[in-house]
């Protein structure tokens, strides 16, 4: 059996939200798409600017790149296709908050129209270690689930997480993204032991219909846990919802998907924290 081994599609959308928006399905005029997040990982972070598009329409997505955008304060580059990004050195800082500002003259009536957004980096939840535990009862053989190891902070905590199968990012597509939610009346302080759920580990893993991803004895797992804001948990569980239904997000209609954005904007700014942990799957014979 060959090994399939598939680059990662595209990034997660995701990001902090607070306004719910209910958009009419019938014609309704074009809005500026503002979407992007900022992690604690150092890297260039980018912010995507376009505009909505006819529900009924045929019309191809327009970008803008002729908008000024900062983040407290300081000027992304323009790279093109209306992508904006900050220097490579860029890392957030947990509690901090940060407001995103964008001008630009979406009507074209030569003064630029203001859009903004704030988002407040969470507190970091630091991954200890991941370990595998068998779906199948009495027994140590796949398929597994990831359990993750962690010490829980006060507090309501909202989590996501994300997969990588050696360098490839498993999670690629938002239905994949591992989503959950810790009230104080569950895990109030404690040490977490939990299983992503949305990783069954076994050789044939759901990847597309007609196209599996296959895992092999010593390939190597890293969950990357995110700790993310009450509205951030919102905006992901949403737009997945949005999306199962048929409905590319922001191309029609994004009925009831919260935005965070001022000034009659759509889309999402948001922040969360980043830890990893990796192991290395067991033997042949222990499959």
């Amino acid at each position: 059996m060959k090994k399939i081994l598939l680059p990662a599609a595209g990034v997660l959308l995701c990001a902090a939200c607070t306004e719910r928006m209910d958009i009419s399905t019938d014609y309704a005029p074009p809005r500026p798409v503002i979407t992007g997040y900022i992690t604690t990982e150092t890297a260039a972070h980018s912010i995507k600017i376009s505009r909505t598009m006819p529900y009924f329409g045929s019309e191809e997505l327009r970008t803008c790149s002729s908008a000024e955008v900062r983040i407290n304060g300081v000027r992304l580059q323009s790279v093109g296709d209306g992508e904006y990004v900050t220097a490579p050195s860029f890392a957030g800082v947990p509690g901090q908050t940060y407001t995103l500002d964008v001008w630009m003259d979406f009507d074209d009536d030569g003064a630029p129209e203001h859009y903004s957004a704030s988002a407040t980096m969470p507190a970091m939840h630091t991954l200890d270690s991941i370990t595998l535990s068998s779906i199948r009862l009495g027994t140590t053989r796949p398929p597994w689930m990831v359990v993750m190891h962690f010490q829980d902070l006060p507090g309501p905590n909202y989590f996501g997480a994300h997969l990588y199968i050696n360098d490839t990012l498993y999670s690629d597509k938002i239905q994949r993204y591992f989503l959950n939610f810790f009230g104080d009346y569950v895990a109030e302080g404690q040490y977490i032991r939990f299983p992503a759920t949305n990783y069954s580990i076994r050789e044939e893993m759901w990847w597309e219909t007609d196209n599996p991803f296959y895992v092999y004895p010593y390939d190597s797992l890293t969950l990357e846990l995110n700790t993310l804001s009450s509205a951030y948990f919102e905006f992901i569980r949403t737009a997945r919802q949005e999306i199962s239904g048929g409905n590319p997000l922001f191309a029609g209609p994004p009925a009831n998907v919260p935005t965070n954005l001022s000034g009659g904007a759509v889309g999402i700014f948001g922040a969360y924290t980043v830890s990893r942990q990796s192991l290395i799957l067991p033997p042949e014979e222990e499959w």
